[in-house]
């Protein structure tokens, strides 16, 4: 579920606009923004490790802050999870060819059905869907990298700073998004099984996984078509898969795009319907969003939340804009949980000593400090590049703040 919530359109798709901006030094933007992803989500297995529970992000800013601060962040991840399923819905139609003349906005409203529909039928139909994905997306990439690390000339990759230190520091922030969901099991923890153990494992496993298959990429990609080719062509994965082999690899290669490209809205759809389930358990929505089906999902919340996504299709907003405004959702998600943790080290460290995960204290506070530095850094660049997404913000935490206290007064009264 991780594998498949993090691959796509963050490798297949944008790797072409990264390496113009970053040139040889592309694997180094992947490599710096691992490290950053990697250090959150090991916060994260630390928390987990001790209190798994579903929305994670929402009940640990809870846990260790306040109401307000939970319920602020719960809000935020859910009306981005809103956005996330158009983001990806948008991403494919813009990707594939629509058959037909089909409209590509119906075509996008359907792909989110068929993912409500899988959902619909609980955790494990979504597992199953989602390992069958996995093994299509990634076999494309160890086919790309197996294969074209052939085509590599080393004079490619020899000056890998020669866009500037600069650049190679925004690409980091830009390859940091492709990374994103690094600690998805965290959301549905009540669901997994010995989750004090597998959830903290399958975090290490996946960052692994996908580390190894992000630097060959991009290794394989800056390596086997050169800087100068790359600015001139801007090509995707698959287009750089025309260059380095026969039409019949490029087309499987392709497969593994489409469906990478898709593939998060399995994770999405499953991680922000437990994340209302928990909201309306904890009395801050209505109880309709925390009733069950037959498969023991909240039904009522997945219908809502096709029914939304499918609305800001219609609304055409941009992707940069939905995805932005997301990813800075998250690094403040990472920022406190990072905190989280350390609380825990400081005021409780009998529970970690207790936990099945114990990292070094060393080792934590590095990371720590990793987490909120690079959270701070990736949200002020991305607000400062695009004020609409600060001021986007800020009108939904008005918007949850309001609707916090006024239900908090009524149910007083």
């Amino acid at each position: 579920m991780i594998i498949g919530t993090v691959i796509g359109a963050g490798i297949y798709i944008l790797i072409g606009s990264l390496a113009v901006e970053v040139g040889p030094g592309l694997f180094i933007s992947y490599f710096i923004a691992l490290v950053v992803a990697v250090s959150s989500s090991l916060c994260f297995a630390q928390i987990a490790t001790i209190y798994p529970v579903t929305a994670g992000t929402y009940k640990y800013a809870k846990m260790f802050f306040s109401d307000y601060t939970g319920f602020i962040i719960g809000w935020l991840r859910l009306i981005t999870g809103f956005y996330g399923l158009t983001l990806m819905a948008t991403g494919f139609t813009e990707y594939v060819n629509t058959p037909f003349g089909i409209n590509n906005k119906i075509i996008g409203i359907g792909l989110l059905f068929i993912f409500f529909i899988i959902n619909w039928f609980g955790i494990q139909t979504t597992e199953r869907v989602q390992r069958v994905l996995v093994s299509i997306v990634t076999l494309g990439l160890i086919i790309f990298t197996t294969l074209g690390i052939f085509k590599i000339d080393i004079n490619n990759l020899l000056n890998p700073f020669k866009a500037g230190t600069t650049s190679l520091i925004r690409g980091s922030m830009t390859a940091f998004f492709a990374y994103s969901g690094m600690y998805f099991v965290a959301e549905i923890g009540d669901e997994i099984k010995n989750p004090h153990k597998n959830i903290p494992l399958s975090i290490i496993i996946a960052s692994i996984i996908i580390g190894a298959l992000y630097i060959t990429t991009s290794l394989v990609f800056s390596g086997g078509l050169g800087w100068d080719f790359i600015k001139a062509n801007q090509p995707n994965l698959v287009g750089a898969s025309s260059v380095f082999f026969n039409p019949y690899l490029t087309n499987l290669i392709k497969i593994s795009a489409i469906i990478a490209v898709v593939m998060p809205i399995n994770s999405i759809f499953a991680g922000a319907s437990r994340l209302a389930y928990s909201l309306s358990d904890d009395g801050y929505l209505p109880g309709f969003f925390s009733k069950l089906n037959k498969s023991q999902v909240p039904g009522i919340t997945l219908v809502i939340m096709f029914i939304m996504s499918s609305l800001l299709l219609l609304l055409d907003m941009t992707i940069l804009y939905i995805g932005t405004l997301t990813s800075i959702v998250t690094l403040i998600s990472m920022a406190l949980i990072a905190i989280a943790a350390l609380k825990i080290k400081l005021n409780n460290p009998e529970k970690i000593s207790e936990a099945q995960m114990e990292l070094p204290a060393s080792i934590l506070y590095l990371i720590v400090f990793i987490t909120i530095i690079s959270a701070l850094v990736l949200s002020i660049v991305s607000m400062f590049e695009d004020p609409m997404i600060f001021y986007a913000l800020l009108v939904w935490v008005f918007i949850g703040s309001m609707y916090y206290f006024i239900t908090g007064y009524i149910k007083n009264k």
